[in-house]
């Protein structure tokens, strides 16, 4: 990928399917022949009969098959529609978001594509079990072909009576959102008319989510999943899996591979399996040499890390998380410290500038990677503080200005070297509204950690010679 590392990972991009499993297949078996094809095919029949009185024996179903949503740490669907059923607020809502605004994802639009009346009836159903009056399908805005696509099966339905809008009103729309609208009380904030920006904490949808009602947020991919789970019942659902995981989860994997696109496999798959067995292995003559597991909100791992089963307890015992299934696979070929210092940048352009620890984190992380010969410089001169994030070499004084201490701590005046930059990380890792900060500085942080020698080596090179070695480098 040369040192511009991530400039060939898009989040607006739609993927190929290269594996299907029970979910891909069903949507694509069920899906052909329009909406008579998909009535044929059983489709509809769980949301009738939760319609009937079955929404409990349907929350039943689900709870005993063991899903768990598909992003972030994987929390029991069950669980949080039980909380939104069970609460006896005057109004209750669920929202489905098809906008992660992941790099390297693409999933939602091939899902759509795939059986829009899937979809439909996935939202309609899961908003029948938690007793939701209106029920939003939230796309990015470049996908007005897909926005079209579900309006048309939600208005065929209606149609054929297949959907009550009185029971339920499904909303579909689109929004320019950004990375941020993964997280959960941003999209919220932008679906009553405010800009896309997380609420404090703690921040509780399932008691007081949209219009301070309780509210369920689940992905798109979770709530097919939940359709599927309820279709199949749970012996034959958690037949594939996990010990800790139940089902499949689609896997868009990017980057350095042969066959980059989705992947639909059980979860507890092993990487070295999904690149190489799955992906066919690195693309070129190059090899492995990382993997960013669950895309920019998850965590760096090495080659030697083949065997990480790739679940949700199994990736948070060494600190990382699944995220939205994004694999961003690296070869051989790339500069971790272009893939740290394009990290750090996009993060600093992404933070929504509501938490100033956040804002200001990220920024002094970017400057670090961005000028690691001179990170030890000392702050001298404030009035050149105001240096744009667009300039190449920066003064250090405003990347090593002390931040806001706490508890009489500056992290910047502490610790030398690579050091600094873990140090400045920590210290903004949990002091925001949202899990981005967090995020950040943990992907930061295993960059660094696993690939010290390599940012040891640019922080001795002379500052001259930094471009130099960097266009030497092979590109992919």
């Amino acid at each position: 990928m040369g040192s511009n590392a991530l400039e060939s990972v898009s989040s607006h991009s739609t993927q190929d399917i290269i594996v299907e499993g029970p979910l891909l297949s069903e949507l694509r078996g069920s899906g052909c022949g329009g909406l008579a094809g998909y009535l044929s095919a059983g489709g509809y029949d769980a949301l009738a009969l939760a319609m009937r009185g079955g929404a409990a024996d349907a929350l039943a179903r689900l709870a005993a098959s063991g899903l768990r949503g598909r992003a972030g740490g994987g929390f029991p669907t069950a669980v949080k529609w039980k909380q939104v059923r069970d609460n006896s607020a005057p109004a209750r809502f669920f929202v489905c978001n098809a906008n992660t605004g992941q790099l390297g994802g693409g999933k939602e639009s091939a899902l759509i594509r795939l059986n829009p009346h899937a979809v439909i009836e996935a939202v309609a159903l899961a908003a029948s079990i938690v007793g939701a009056q209106v029920a939003f399908i939230h796309l990015g805005q470049s996908l007005e072909h897909e926005q079209q696509l579900l309006e048309a099966a939600a208005q065929e339905a209606r149609m054929q009576q297949l959907l009550d809008p009185a029971a339920c009103d499904i909303r579909i729309q689109r929004s320019e959102s950004g990375y941020l609208a993964g997280e959960e009380t941003a999209l919220l904030e932008l679906l009553e008319g405010r800009p896309g920006r997380p609420r404090g904490k703690p921040a509780m949808p399932t008691r007081s989510g949209f219009q301070k009602q309780p509210t369920v947020v689940n992905n798109l991919e979770t709530v097919l999943q939940a359709l599927l789970a309820i279709r199949l019942g749970p012996e034959q659902f958690r037949a594939v899996g996990s010990r800790y995981a139940s089902g499949t989860t689609i896997f868009s994997v990017v980057g350095d591979v042969a066959r980059p696109g989705l992947y639909e496999l059980p979860l507890g798959t092993a990487l070295g399996s999904l690149i190489h067995e799955h992906a066919g292995g690195i693309s070129g003559d190059g090899s492995l040499k990382a993997a960013l597991v669950g895309g920019t909100s998850g965590t760096a791992v090495g080659a030697e890390h083949a065997d990480l089963q790739l679940d949700y307890d199994s990736l948070a015992g060494i600190g990382g998380s699944l995220g939205s299934g994004v694999i961003i696979v690296l070869s051989d070929r790339t500069s971790m410290v272009g893939v740290a210092r394009d990290l750090a940048r996009f993060y600093h352009q992404n933070s929504c500038g509501k938490c100033a620890p956040c804002k200001d984190g990220t920024r002094r992380a970017y400057h670090m990677l961005d000028n690691l010969d001179r990170v030890d410089e000392s702050a001298t001169d404030w009035q050149l503080s105001v240096e744009p994030i667009s300039s190449r070499k920066i003064p250090m004084l405003l990347v090593n200005a002390a931040p806001p201490k706490r508890a009489s701590i500056s992290y910047t005046d502490s610790g030398i070297g690579l050091e600094k930059i873990r140090l400045i990380c920590t210290w903004y890792s949990t002091r925001g509204d949202c899990h981005h900060p967090t995020e950040s500085s943990r992907m930061l942080q295993s960059l660094l950690d696993g690939f010290t020698d390599e940012f040891e080596r640019e922080r001795a090179a002379p500052a001259m010679d930094q471009d130099a070695m960097l266009s030497t480098m092979p590109a992919s």
